[in-house]
Order: C-alpha cells, then structure tokens, then sequence
C-alpha cells in the first residue's frame, strides 16, 4: 500500500506544480506502479475507464469540427448580439445553461462545448474566460447531480444500488436546483466589478472594431456535418440506456460519442478531416487514462475500503449520514470521484444490511451530493473538470492550481454545506 500511495502523491505533486508535461507524468506514475508489482497489465486494461476516453475522443473530433468551421466565432457573435453586448447577462445564462444541460448529457460534453463557446464569447467583450468557466464546471458538476445520467458517480450508484431515474429527480434535484441557483449568486457577486468593468469599456467604436474584425465566414458544410454529428451524439447519450435494452445492442456513453464522430469524420474531404483530426486534444486523453492507472492503483490496494470503512465508523446515524457528505465529498476534489462513487456503493450496501443504520436512499442522496458538488475543488476533481481546464490551457493560456482552488472552493464549500443542511431535513422528516 505505502508504494501505491507514495507513487500516486509524487505524481500529484508533479501535475499540481505545473512543471512536467501532466499527461506524461500520470502516464510515467501508471508504469511505477506496474515496474513495483502493485498493477499487473490486467491491472492497467482493468482500471482504465475505456468508456470515458471513447466518450472523450468521440467529443473531442466532434468539438475540434465546429472550431474548424467557425460555428463557435459565429454563435458567439449571435450570442452577444442578442444581449446586445451586455457581459452580465451572458454570465448568467452560460452558468444556467451548464446547471441545465449536465443534468440531462453527459458533464464531459456540456463543458467540451461550453468552454469553447466561453472563451469566444470573453475574447468578444474583453473578459477573463477562467472565472465563467470554472464557474460553469461548478454549475454543471452541481447541477449533473439532479439526474441519475447527470454525473458518473450518479449513473454508478443508481445502477449499483437499484436506483432510478425518478428517484434522483425526486430526492437530489431539489437539492442540486438549490445549489446552483446559490453558486451562480455567489460567482455574479464575486464577479460583479469585472462585469460591470467589461461593460462599461463598450463604446460604440468598441462594438464596431469588435463586429469588424470577426466577420470570419461560416463554412456551411463542415458545420452541417458537425451539428449533425453533435446532435446524434447528444441524443444517444441522453437515451442510450432504453435504447441499448429495446434494441439489445451494447450502446455505450462511448458508443454513443465514437459512431458520430467517425461518420462525420468520413463525411469530411480528405483537407478538411486532415485539420479536424488534428485540432484534438490528444493529450487530455492520454492524461485521463494515466489518472485511471494511478487512482486504479489505490483501489487496488483497496485504500477506498479502508477510509470508507473510516466513515461508516460513526456509530450515530445522523453523524453518518453527514460523513458520508463530507467525507467522500472533500475526497473527490483530489481523486477522481468516479472510482470513489464505486468503492462506497459497496460499503452503502454492506451498511444498509445493518441494524440501525439510516435509510439506503438517505445515505445515497447524501454520497451522490457530496462527491458531484466536492469534485469542483481541484482541476482534477471530476472528468468536466480535466476536460474544461485542459481546453482553457490550450487555448487560453496558463491558469494554475492555485487560482483554479482560489475560485472554485468558497463556493463549493458554502453549496455543500447548503446540501448537507438539506440532506440532514430530509433525513428528519423522512424523505428519502
């Protein structure tokens, strides 16, 4: 265990700092822990979450398609037109907006497409991208928690534990509603000179420079084969699940993201696929998959059962019930959220065998809360996350850890807390 562990922290230290190339530094973690014998290559092929990189590289091809058009600098352009030019309103409904679509796609997909909308959108008024991103991987992490298909850590304890669609838009989406209604006041307050700043820099001359220089032409073909792509992309991982048990057929996240972006890939001139292919973010991908490997590692040595096994020590049921929020929940800002979500379904099953221990739906309304809402704290905290901030780093420019938790944690904290009060009514009342 004490390899698996130290392996896993020198590569935590090396991501953090920002100094090594991450990817080959998850990558270089991942093959210690083969060359000490703590994973086998079973081991690696095992913990890699091969649904999460199809899913990530089906988006990616589709995402690096709509840039490759222009759709993005065009929507933009619509987009502050429509608000005409007002910086405060944009931030508003890009927050909503992520809140909205996480609790119904895939947080992966709303954040790939968001995230390159934001950054044309900040480069039109003259606004720093990474607080409105962070902020929107907040509200879509927040709000994916409403749905059973919002979140990973969701879709495994509902399958895992026999919970259903219905039964998380009944008990977390109140919850998570609440939540992202007091992130997105908590970041316009925070935000509220900036945006007040941008706007008042808008002259009119200002608003024609900005009209003038992007008038970049819409390649009408390219975006057609991309939305389109998109669009079927969306859709088959919204209804993959019935789809896949009416049909029969192993329809996947990643399936539903890979069959799009292939054909619209094919669809493309040979120039055309040539610049898309290359516009992915191929590093992202690689990162994710030594992530797996590192965080593959702890479970192995089974260090997820021991802290679980930590917290369902408590021997109150009210003090467990709320250990299970804030436990796993802080936890989930520094290892990936989805391995945690799995290795405390077994221990919420084993628990709920028990004499005197809460209702199995109270602690899993309050896990689910606590590792979907924790994972904002650090830029690897949950797969939206990796996938906003590698976005940001590739086209923005440097943002650091540093400022990603500055941003991210008073807000993250003040929302759990609200979750954690209501979790704690419904357990009272007998809601659950």
């Amino acid at each position: 265990m004490l390899i698996a562990i130290v392996i896993f922290l020198v590569a935590y230290i090396a991501i953090a700092s920002e100094k090594f190339p991450r990817h080959w530094v998850a990558l270089g973690g991942g093959g210690l822990l083969v060359l000490f014998g703590v994973l086998s290559f079973e081991d690696v092929l095992t913990y890699i979450s091969w649904e999460t990189l199809g899913l990530l590289a089906g988006m990616f091809v589709l995402v690096s398609i709509l840039q490759e058009s222009g759709f993005f600098s065009w929507l933009a352009m619509r987009a502050v037109r429509k608000v005409n030019y007002r910086p405060a309103a944009l931030f508003v409904v890009l927050i909503l907006l992520a809140a909205f679509l996480a609790a119904f796609m895939d947080s992966i997909t709303v954040m790939l497409f968001l995230s390159a909308l934001t950054i044309q959108l900040c480069r039109l008024l003259r606004l720093d991208p990474v607080p409105l991103v962070i902020a929107e991987v907040c509200a879509a992490n927040t709000g994916g928690a409403a749905t059973l298909v919002g979140d990973p850590p969701n879709v495994i304890l509902g399958t895992t534990l026999g919970f259903h669609f219905a039964d998380f838009v009944t008990h977390t989406g109140p919850i998570a509603l609440a939540g992202s209604f007091l992130l997105l006041g908590m970041f316009y307050f925070i935000n509220r000179k900036a945006l007040k700043d941008a706007h008042n820099a808008l002259t009119p001359e200002t608003i024609e420079e900005i009209e003038q220089l992007h008038r970049e032409p819409l390649h009408v073909r390219f975006t057609q084969v991309g939305l389109v792509g998109l669009g079927a992309a969306v859709f088959l991982l919204v209804f993959h699940i019935p789809l896949s048990e009416w049909s029969g057929l192993p329809i996947t996240a990643a399936v539903s993201a890979l069959i799009p972006a292939l054909l619209a890939i094919v669809a493309l001139p040979g120039s055309q696929r040539k610049a898309a292919i290359l516009r992915v973010d191929s590093h992202s991908i690689l990162f994710f998959a030594g992530l797996f490997i590192l965080i593959g590692g702890l479970e192995k040595v089974h260090l997820f059962e021991i802290l679980a096994e930590a917290i369902a020590a408590a021997s109150n049921p009210a003090a467990l019930v709320m250990a299970l929020h804030w436990g796993p929940g802080l936890l989930s800002g520094v290892l990936d959220n989805v391995p945690l979500a799995l290795a405390m379904s077994y221990v919420l099953e084993d628990l709920a065998a028990m004499p005197g221990m809460p209702a199995l739906g109270l602690m899993v309304w309050s896990l689910a809360l606590g590792v979907d809402i924790g994972g904002n704290l650090t830029p690897i905290g949950a797969s939206a996350n990796v996938v906003a901030y590698s976005y940001m780093e590739h086209n923005h420019g440097s943002i650091g850890w540093k400022r990603w938790i500055g941003i991210a944690l008073p807000p993250t904290i003040i929302v759990m807390v609200l979750a954690s009060l209501l979790v704690f009514l419904k357990g009272h009342i007998g809601w659950y």
